[in-house]
């Protein structure tokens, strides 16, 4: 990790001619795409000429001066600030994989704005750049408090960033479901959009850029004696406190005010700074700077490419944020493939002991959990509100009040269990506590699937999701096993690749968002488990695949409980680790696939239920299983409960507020390790 180095070189390190090379590469390309649709009507010099002057009895003339010569240079104004505070973040953190996207600053910013909106709407009048300066210091606020302890260790802040986006997130679909008529337009601009028609916005935006830029410049050097580690920097006198902290202050007021004008521009400030590392600019002078150029070209070549595809789809507006997301994805893939990291992961103890709960019978503790469960099925069915305030339904009426609240409650009961299933098998598997199958992105990669179908209109009927889903989590979970084999399946690795395929899920989600109507309505809805749509068939022929799978976990005990010994151990006891590992796979991904269609992509109850399993007493494999599909089921028959009635007589989607439970849960047990 760049940042703890001991040593500086006698001299800077040679410029490989591979950087220059492909940055140069990147603008011409992002130019000459950029230009190409204009060859016909205008030629070069007038369409140079058009940033400054125009003719006004040419109408191609006026409209290149008012509308593409301020879209490219905004474009290239933008990616130069991103790509430098990509750059500051990831110095001042000693990370390779921090940016403003990934420690939750951006969506911190698009949080201000919502909040604002809705009850504030004098301070977006005032400047729009307080409120969203305002929730990127909430964010980054946040992440810096649970990861202090643990020395900003990269995983750990990648993790909290990571995990604050996903909080933050659902507050803001929670905002646009109950207030839609409100927030829909502020959602389509919130996916990142650079269309501009006249010169005001630029204008507005370049001093505030120059200024914050050449402030960070200006802490060049503080940011280079950071280079020799905390120890050292503070032994000559360098305050390496308030130096991040300055630091981390220009970086959330760079990316507010961009989010702030044109929506959240994802990743170009995690994109460029890596593309410029593994290009070979090695100097924090050498990385700034072509992190601030490629920048500004990957940025413009991303709008030009989201505005082909805008006019290929018949005029339907394409996010630039979703072409960079697309770009950013493989860009965190290739760095993963030289990430190295020393630190622990969090749940790993290097140090004194966990907590270690005492053991406590089975029959006992799943006796109260399935007692909880039969409890909150009853009072689910039994007392509700309805036109005239709330009420009892008599067990005699269950059959009339069971077509409106049996389905969706018995769904929402069995995503549950097969999530609580996945999430023992994933965290016995791979070895990490902190695993899920919303951390490692196989809910997302079952998500990219269901997003997709989506756009092509394909009506698949619920088995046709299932099975697109379950392929689609089987596909992402090979792919971060397959990323992951050269670190020997270590768990930072997986969990860091399916940040990148959460890049992919976001981005789709973005280009539906901002197509709006009602298939937006429905992915939305569905994204975050709208509990409503399920019918009485689908509860059922879920609860029958359910209980199958149950089934064959009977057989999987022993390898689990082998696996954890290490491959050598494992086969040396006769286990077959590919094909079990296999088995294991094809098992979460299919409980993955068929919970995700119910419940939407991001609940994290697959995080949560095995570790109450084991605060409950549950150390053993078949034990933990059981009484974790026992409280994943509790957890989101209770969120059911709630989505139906907190609100009455609207509904919010059970996956939502699970997700809100879930991730206030992980940022909870986050900051207990840090304090161990």
């Amino acid at each position: 990790m760049y940042a703890d180095c001991t040593a500086t070189p006698a001299h800077a390190p040679a410029l490989p001619a591979r950087l220059p090379v492909a940055a140069a590469l990147i603008w011409l390309c992002a130019l000459l795409a950029s230009a190409a649709p204009w060859f016909g009507d205008l030629d070069p010099a007038a369409l140079v000429a058009a940033f400054w002057t125009f003719d006004v009895d040419y109408y191609p003339s006026v409209l290149a001066h008012y509308s593409w010569a301020p879209r490219v240079a905004i474009s290239i104004l933008i990616g130069l600030g991103l790509g430098l505070a990509g750059a500051v973040t990831q110095q001042i953190l000693g990370n390779p994989l921090a940016s403003p996207t990934t420690l939750g600053v951006e969506a911190g910013g698009q949080f201000g704005v919502t909040v604002a909106t809705l009850f504030f709407p004098g301070l977006l009048a005032f400047s729009p750049d307080l409120v969203a300066v305002a929730g990127g210091l909430l964010a980054i606020g946040l992440v810096i408090a649970l990861t202090w302890r643990l020395g900003f260790s990269p995983v750990s802040v990648i993790l909290a960033g990571l995990v604050i986006t996903f909080f933050l997130g659902a507050v803001n679909m929670a905002f646009l479901l109950l207030k839609g008529e409100w927030l829909g337009n502020l959602f389509i601009w919130g996916a990142g959009s650079l269309v501009q028609n006249n010169w005001q916005p630029f204008m507005d935006l370049w001093p505030r850029v120059l200024v914050l830029g050449a402030l960070m410049i200006a802490l060049m050097r503080p940011l280079q004696i950071l280079q020799l580690g905390q120890s050292s920097a503070s032994s000559l006198g360098a305050r390496v406190g308030m130096i991040r902290l300055l630091a981390l202050l220009l970086v959330v007021l760079m990316s507010a005010t961009v989010v702030s004008r044109v929506g959240v521009v994802a990743f170009v400030g995690l994109a460029a700074p890596v593309l410029a590392r593994l290009l070979g600019a090695r100097t924090l002078t050498a990385r700034l700077a072509w992190s601030s150029v490629l920048g500004a070209g990957l940025l413009l070549l991303a709008d030009t490419l989201a505005h082909w595809a805008s006019t290929w789809g018949n005029g339907s507006l394409v996010p630039t944020g979703t072409a960079t997301a697309l770009i950013g994805g493989p860009i965190i893939l290739l760095a993963l493939q030289n990430f190295k990291n020393t630190h622990h992961m969090p749940g790993q103890a290097d140090g004194p002991a966990g907590f270690l709960p005492a053991r406590r019978s089975t029959l006992v503790v799943g006796g109260l959990l399935a007692s909880f469960l039969l409890l909150t099925m009853a009072i689910s069915m039994a007392w509700s509100p309805g036109l005239e305030g709330w009420n009892w339904t008599t067990p005699a009426q269950w059959g009339e009040a069971w077509v409106w609240r049996g389905p969706r409650l018995l769904a929402a009961v069995l995503a549950g269990v097969a999530l609580g299933l996945a999430g023992t098998l994933i965290q016995r598997m791979t070895g990490n506590p902190m695993a899920s199958p919303e951390m490692l992105g196989i809910s997302g990669g079952a998500a990219v699937v269901m997003v997709i179908t989506v756009l092509i209109g394909a009506d698949i009927g619920r088995a046709g999701q299932i099975g697109a889903a379950t392929a689609g989590a089987a596909g992402a979970l090979a792919l971060l096993l397959l990323l992951a084999r050269k670190h020997r399946f270590a768990g930072n690795q997986l969990l860091l690749g399916g940040l990148a395929l959460y890049v992919f899920m976001d981005a789709g989600l973005r280009l539906v968002m901002a197509s709006g109507g009602t298939v937006a309505s429905r992915l939305l809805n569905w994204m975050y488990g709208s509990t409503w749509l399920i019918s009485e068939s689908e509860a059922l022929g879920l609860m029958v695949l359910i209980l199958l799978i149950a089934a064959l976990l009977l057989l999987i005990i022993r390898p689990l409980t082998l696996l954890p010994l290490g491959e050598t151990s494992a086969s040396s006891l006769g286990l077959p680790v590919p094909r079990a590992r296999l088995a294991l796979l094809l098992l979460a991904a299919l409980l993955t696939g068929a919970a995700t269609v119910v419940i939407g992509p991001l609940s994290f109850v697959g995080l949560i239920a095995p570790h109450l399993a084991r605060v409950l007493g549950q150390q053993t494999v078949g034990r933990q299983l059981i009484v974790a599909a026992l409280a994943g089921g509790l957890l989101l028959g209770v969120a059911d409960y709630l989505a139906r009635t907190v609100i009455y007589p609207n509904q919010l989607p059970a996956g939502l507020l699970a997700a809100l439970v879930g991730g206030l849960y992980f940022l909870w047990g986050l900051s207990r390790h840090g304090r161990a």
